[in-house]
């Protein structure tokens, strides 16, 4: 069952649930300054929710019902934030044998299970196909990077190549490195997964980012290694990025 949410519906509905904190990354606001207001509002929901066959008159759909509980009360979940000419937010929960998938694109929002080609093939149903960038992947401190990137806008490529070489990167690494900055950025995204341990503690993997530029795609994958952090950048298409995701999402699972 997949069902399609207004954002004020799943305000109030959420609300109805006991729920008050959004499961991240949806975002929704509260709808209603005063108490009033939202018992009008809640009225019109469940109006237009009854005319959908998603409600009874008091309770709601009971499949629907248990693939929003499912967004708040699970074992795992993976969110990810996808820019691909517009803002695409991605929430998919897991517990035992139940999952679903929350896509959040403006202020609609499609609540349903996840199909059987599992939540990798789901999220790579959303992004545009890309091939990858030219060049070889390259890893270096983080700060590195950020100050080469500062030298490239104050000074362009000359300042950006001096930068790299005293960070000991040079040759092919540093053509891939100068590859992504110079050339402009159409999309992108970010996936992580959590996982709640036998002691209730969520645990949050490192982030898979990745870039869509004109040269192509590129992934950007934060480490850290004695505190300091690293950064590992790579050409991927879309097989390798789906890849990488399904290397992160078997992580939690």
């Amino acid at each position: 069952m997949v069902t399609w949410l207004g954002a004020v519906e799943f305000d109030l509905i959420w609300e109805g649930l006991g729920f008050a904190e959004r499961p991240y990354p949806i975002d929704v606001p509260s709808f209603g300054e005063t108490v009033g207001e939202r018992d009008r509002l809640r009225g019109e929901v469940v109006a237009g929710l009854v005319a959908r066959g998603l409600h009874d008159g008091r309770d709601l759909d009971r499949r629907l019902e248990d693939q929003l509980v499912l967004l708040a009360r699970n074992e795992v979940t993976v969110d990810g934030l996808l820019s691909v000419g517009r803002t695409v937010r991605v929430l998919g929960a897991g517990k035992g044998a139940d999952a679903v998938l929350a896509v959040q694109s403006g202020d609609r929002i499609r609540v349903g299970p996840v199909g059987g080609g599992g939540l990798v093939a789901e999220l790579a149903g959303l992004l545009p196909d890309a091939d990858a960038g030219p060049g070889n992947p390259v890893t270096l401190p983080k700060a590195v990077f950020n100050n080469a990137v500062d030298a490239y806008v104050e000074s362009g490529f000359g300042g950006l190549a001096a930068t790299l070489d005293r960070g000991g990167v040079s040759g092919p690494d540093m053509r891939t490195i100068a590859t992504l900055v110079e050339n402009s950025r159409h999309g992108g995204g970010q996936v992580a997964a959590n996982s709640l341990d036998r002691l209730g503690r969520r645990t949050r993997t490192d982030a898979v980012n990745w870039f869509d530029t004109t040269a192509g795609r590129y992934l950007w994958l934060p480490t850290q290694r004695d505190g300091v952090a690293w950064l590992t950048l790579a050409p991927a298409d879309s097989a390798g990025l789906a890849q990488r995701l399904g290397d992160l999402v078997a992580s939690v699972y």
